[in-house]
């Protein structure tokens, strides 16, 4: 769809792989964000920024693990950006002499604040890309505030639910939404171990320089406050979820308790039901006559049900609310 270039010169879109190579030679820094372009054209722009093929095979390949691997004069980084909807998506970092490449899928518009802010920020950093990669991954990491987001929202609507007593909500719904951020936050926690393993002695890689190794550990340190958010949504999610299957069971207990109550209050009616519905001849010439069906047929199952709710009511196990 588009390949971006972001120098000191603003945000542009280029056209063509040669521009890349034009641009490179130039000497000065700058991030190339190559946005659903086909896998055959992300290799003429990737190769372009003098990466090997190994570094050109993992860009593209997506479905990957959250992962970060520094090394000398190269930086790979597998991490996710979110959209205003709280959407996840993968996106490859590459970091470097030339400068910085990712490659994500998605709508271009999604980082648009970022390259303006990068811009601002990052291009400065002259040569070292280790500092301006460091800038850009705590740019796309505060994009993730998307997700905690919806996911608050989630959280309040579900809380509110429960407020108003209201079981409309799914059940099914809520456990699937929990299991979504289980795994992601799994994810996330897998790539925050990786990220503080990437940055064991990073002050020692040639070329990482003081600033660099602080925007990258600034890094490290905003990763695990973004975990531990996590972390407490999900144990919100898990409360609330908690809460609800509580309050299903109450709900459905107390159901069964007024089926059983109305079971107790006719199951008078319905022994005298089957005692004179037994077709003996003698009960048949006893009960002929009209007086003997009201008072047989009509008082008496009306009157069993009334003792029936009165000896309830007696036990406290019927209330009878008069409203005013």
């Amino acid at each position: 769809m588009a390949a971006i270039l972001v120098d000191a010169a603003g945000v542009r879109t280029v056209a063509t792989p040669p521009e890349i190579r034009n641009r490179a030679g130039q000497g000065s820094f700058f991030w190339l964000d190559l946005v659903g372009v086909e896998q055959s054209a992300r290799a003429a722009w990737l190769a372009e920024l003098g990466l090997d093929v190994a570094d050109v095979t993992w860009a593209m390949r997506f479905g990957q693990t959250g992962r970060m691997h520094i090394g000398r004069q190269r930086l790979r980084v597998s991490t996710w950006i979110a959209g205003p909807e709280g959407a996840l998506i993968e996106l490859h970092l590459l970091g470097c002499a030339q400068g910085l490449a990712t490659v994500w899928e998605g709508d271009p518009a999604v980082l648009e604040r970022v390259r303006g802010q990068f811009t601002e920020r990052g291009v400065g950093s002259g040569d070292n890309f280790y500092l301006a990669a460091g800038i850009l991954l705590q740019l796309l990491l505060a994009m993730l505030d998307h997700v905690l987001q919806r996911l608050d929202q989630r959280i309040d609507e579900l809380r509110l639910s429960l407020d108003r007593k209201s079981f409309s909500a799914d059940f099914s719904s809520i456990a699937r939404r929990l299991q979504g951020l289980q795994t992601f936050a799994a994810s996330f926690s897998r790539y925050s171990s990786a990220v503080r393993s990437a940055m064991v002695g990073v002050e020692n890689v040639s070329g990482v320089g003081d600033r660099g190794a602080q925007e990258l550990n600034d890094y490290v340190e905003q990763v695990e406050d973004f975990e531990e958010q996590l972390y407490e949504r999900r144990r919100w999610m898990s409360d609330i979820t908690h809460d609800f299957a509580t309050a299903i069971a109450q709900r459905q207990s107390e159901q069964i308790s007024r089926l059983t109550l109305v079971s107790m209050i006719f199951l008078p009616v319905t022994a005298l039901t089957g005692f004179f519905g037994m077709n003996f001849d003698w009960m048949n010439r006893a009960i002929a006559s009209r007086c003997a069906f009201f008072l047989l047929g009509v008082l008496m199952p009306v009157l069993s049900v009334m003792l029936t709710v009165a000896w309830l009511w007696r036990k406290g196990l019927v209330r009878f609310g008069l409203r005013r």
